[in-house]
């Protein structure tokens, strides 16, 4: 595949076909990056509750407001973790081609389990890269 940074030169096309090309790193980047950057959204009074607590020991820094600020300390950190784990698997995807089937296996039961718990949440969005991984012909990476 061609690479360029310059626009005039043309960028060849991934000839693999989508099952085979490296997206199940970039699904969890882009679950990582979502949950990272709803949680203003989502938890504003706890992050705001941080702000002002000064960040650095701020979460258990008043135990009147452990619960308020752990939320959203909790909710930016399991972003950034996905980030990491999405960041790992783009990068084995790329050295070594498709990652184990295992893998997939475990982000169906993190989306099972997460839903069970929380049925409106973000948790199926865990179903994409699951199925990206499952649905490969058996024979891939185990």
């Amino acid at each position: 595949m061609t690479r360029s940074t310059h626009p005039e030169v043309a960028v060849a096309a991934d000839p693999r076909p989508v099952r085979h090309r490296p997206v199940v790193g970039w699904s969890l980047l882009a679950i990582a990056a979502g949950h990272v950057l709803a949680a203003p959204l989502v938890y504003p009074d706890s992050l705001r509750s941080t702000w002002e607590g000064g960040v650095l020991l701020a979460v258990e820094g008043d135990p009147s407001l452990i619960a308020e600020r752990g939320i959203g300390f909790w909710y930016v950190t399991a972003g950034l973790g996905v980030g990491l784990l999405g960041g790992v698997v783009r990068w084995a995807e790329r050295r070594t081609g498709p990652v184990p089937r295992g893998l997939g296996w475990a982000l169906l039961g993190l989306t099972l389990w997460g839903v069970a718990l929380m049925p409106k949440s973000g948790f199926w969005a865990f179903a994409v890269p699951a199925a990206l991984i499952l649905r490969r012909p058996r024979g891939g990476a185990r």
